[in-house]
């Protein structure tokens, strides 16, 4: 795993323990989108190969 991938997951686990013991459903829903963004960000850093050509 990338080192960006790895901090990009860490935020995401961050952002899902805040949704987790957030007390209002705004805030709840805020954090589980944040999380949901963060792990999208991470997963494009994990399965982009970069120079290897289209087989």
């Amino acid at each position: 795993m990338s080192q960006q991938a790895k901090i990009l997951q860490e935020k995401a686990e961050m952002f899902e323990r805040r949704a987790e013991s957030a007390t209002d459903p705004i805030s709840r829903q805020h954090y589980k989108e944040m999380a949901a963004h963060y792990r999208s960000l991470a997963a494009e850093h994990l399965d982009v190969p970069r120079d290897e050509p289209a087989h």
